[in-house]
């Protein structure tokens, strides 16, 4: 395993103390592994592994497969290959959108035609007995009127 830490450290052009560094392990500790002193832990491995995600585990760990794993790019929105649009194009556009404009019936505003008003005086046991049931009594109305007045009628004083 010392090997291929020397050959990716090679292959990213990198110092044993660069690579210290960029993982947070200590200098020495890079250099007891790449002398063969002592093996690389697995905090060693796991850091070099996410700090090049690049760096195939495979390949470090067993030395099967390549050394970096190439994704496979997954093509954004802006990567696609776009054809690119014809003056006429835009020029038909433009008059299809006229046209469709053109043909479009404008909306009228329908009216709320008011019912006939009540114009005949009712007592207060009429309006009672015509909107409120007597199981919930009723604590309050209040009547608004258009001259920004109110009044409050409270039917059980």
């Amino acid at each position: 395993m010392e090997e291929r830490i020397r050959k990716f450290m090679e292959y990213k052009g990198i110092s044993a103390s660069e690579l210290a560094d960029t993982i947070g392990v200590q200098r020495s500790n890079v250099t007891h592994v790449l002398k063969a002193r002592n093996k690389p832990s697995f905090q060693f491995i796991e850091k070099m592994l996410q700090i090049y995600p690049d760096l195939n585990a495979k390949w470090l760990l067993l030395g099967t497969g390549s050394m970096v794993d190439t994704p496979v790019k997954s093509r954004t929105l802006f990567d696609q290959d776009t054809e690119p649009i014809s003056q006429t194009q835009i020029k038909t556009e433009k008059i299809l959108e006229k046209t469709i404009t053109n043909e479009q019936k404008p909306i009228q505003a329908q009216e709320i035609i008011p019912g006939p008003i009540s114009e005949k005086a009712t007592s207060d046991h009429e309006l009672q007995d015509q909107f409120f049931s007597s199981e919930k009594p009723v604590e309050r109305l209040i009547v608004f009127f258009k001259d920004a007045t109110f009044k409050v009628y409270n039917p059980s004083r």
